[in-house]
């Protein structure tokens, strides 16, 4: 049984099905299943998806990628993308993701996850990058400049005429050093300027990043 833990370790998620089939050896693998949960073995990120004890000890990016799994299709965006990035003044606690279905929070033993709906999917896949996080595989996460405009468009009652306004919004509120903008992926931002909504707060993104240059 060790044995057999230990080479599914890595695996995130372990499915119902993979499990079973590592315990077909047991004639209820059902009631191992609920055994090895009960003493903490393996724990359940979702139903019918769990992870292994020594996963969790070993994976530094556990929540980033149970964010992944949790609720789908959605990518990590916001805050917590910035704070991936090391762009933010301030760590992130919750996990913040975009997905295609309704804004939703997902709540377990490894954290809180807040999704946010986006309905477009014209820019929805624009701007998500495949992000190598070792041995436990990739996490789906959204770009700098994505995750800025993510939170362009899910920020309610944001009013801003200028330039100036949104770097106090970029410094300020969402604690972001501006400067490495210089680097972002303009034609991202062109994307979701032309497909995406609130496209005058947009076009001072555009205009603040060209004056980086």
């Amino acid at each position: 049984m060790i044995q057999i833990m230990e080479n599914l370790q890595s695996f995130i998620p372990l499915t119902h099905a993979a499990l079973r089939s590592s315990l077909k050896e047991y004639a209820r693998p059902n009631d191992k299943i609920a055994y090895l949960m009960e003493k903490g073995t393996i724990q359940a990120i979702t139903k019918g998806k769990y992870i292994t004890k020594e996963a969790i000890q070993n994976n530094l990016f556990l929540m980033h990628q149970s964010a992944n799994i949790l609720y789908g299709p959605s990518y990590i965006s916001r805050y917590s993308a910035l704070s991936f990035y090391g762009l933010l003044a301030e760590t992130t606690t919750i996990i913040e993701s975009m997905t295609l279905k309704r804004s939703k929070i997902h709540q377990n033993n490894f954290g809180t996850f807040q999704y946010y709906s986006q309905p477009l999917s014209s820019v929805f896949a624009t701007g998500i990058e495949s992000k190598n996080i070792g041995k436990n595989g990739s996490i789906l996460l959204a770009s700098p400049i994505k995750a800025i405009c993510d939170i362009i468009w899910t920020t309610p009652n944001l009013l801003l005429t200028s330039v100036a306004d949104l770097i106090y919004f970029l410094e300020e509120d969402i604690r972001l050093e501006i400067e490495p903008l210089a680097n972002a992926d303009m034609q991202t931002l062109a994307h979701c300027l032309q497909f995406g909504k609130k496209k005058k707060e947009l076009e001072l993104l555009q205009k603040l990043i060209l004056s980086l240059k």
